[in-house]
């Protein structure tokens, strides 16, 4: 147990550092992933935008070319009406003429409304696309920053990630899983006896159980206040020291 708590303490000393390191990051990550999302959802916007455009576009192209086709069809109508050879034909030519004039008239309007459309769309396109230009720049200078900060620190972090992987393997489950519990309430989860007192909540110490954690270390002592896992000054300077002169 002894060498557990020692590696359980080294964890600790881990965690400090790692803790640390990321501070220095702050929520960079977090802002860089913050601004993904902010230009995903704009480049979404002008995508669709685009698409009805394209949608308009095609509608008024299929449109003018119906217009031309209806003008076809009058024209002809119009030329049999002088070849009709009574009234009843020329009737029936003249409501197909006005049929083709009221469909052409209708088409004409929907062309209208849709070139106002168009043009409004248009403007919101050009609008998204300064918005996605900005937020992709504010994107680019946020990544720039953070490569800047993980470059300081990366290899610092990727060596002691390693160092807490290695360590992790050692220790007892059970023993890892409460000091990752205790870890979820207190920033530190192990913390030395000074004058007596748990140094994490001040809480005084019995010198009795003082004696017994100095003489027996196959036992894990918590703090009855804070619940934090407690260790002797020997296993901090053991333990300290070992870990000073492996990362300088």
């Amino acid at each position: 147990m002894n060498d557990q708590i020692k590696l359980l303490f080294r964890l600790s000393l881990i965690d400090q550092h790692l803790d640390e390191l990321r501070e220095e990051l702050g929520d960079l990550p977090v802002q860089v992933k913050q601004l993904e999302d902010v230009l995903e959802q704009k480049l979404n916007a002008l995508s669709e935008t685009v698409e009805k455009i394209k949608e308009i576009e095609h509608l008024n192209g299929t449109g003018h070319v119906t217009i031309l086709e209806l003008n076809d069809k009058e024209t002809k109508l119009s030329s049999q009406q002088f070849k009709v050879r009574n009234n009843k034909e020329f009737d029936a030519i003249t409501k197909q003429i006005e049929f083709i004039k009221n469909e052409r008239a209708e088409l004409e309007e929907k062309l209208r409304t849709i070139g106002v459309t168009d043009e409004n769309l248009h403007a919101t396109r050009d609008a998204q696309q300064a918005e996605v230009n900005t937020a992709q720049q504010a994107l680019d200078d946020k990544r720039k920053e953070l490569e800047v900060m993980q470059g300081d620190t990366g290899e610092e972090l990727k060596k002691f990630i390693s160092q807490r992987l290695q360590t992790i393997a050692a220790i007892d489950d059970s023993l890892e899983a409460e000091y990752e519990r205790i870890r979820t309430f207190h920033h530190e989860a192990i913390v030395s006896i000074r004058r007596d007192s748990c140094s994490g909540c001040f809480s005084a110490i019995p010198s009795q159980r003082i004696m017994e954690m100095k003489h027996n270390h196959d036992k894990m002592y918590t703090c009855e206040n804070c619940g934090r896992i407690l260790v002797t000054e020997d296993v901090i300077t053991e333990v300290e020291t070992a870990f000073e002169e492996e990362n300088g």
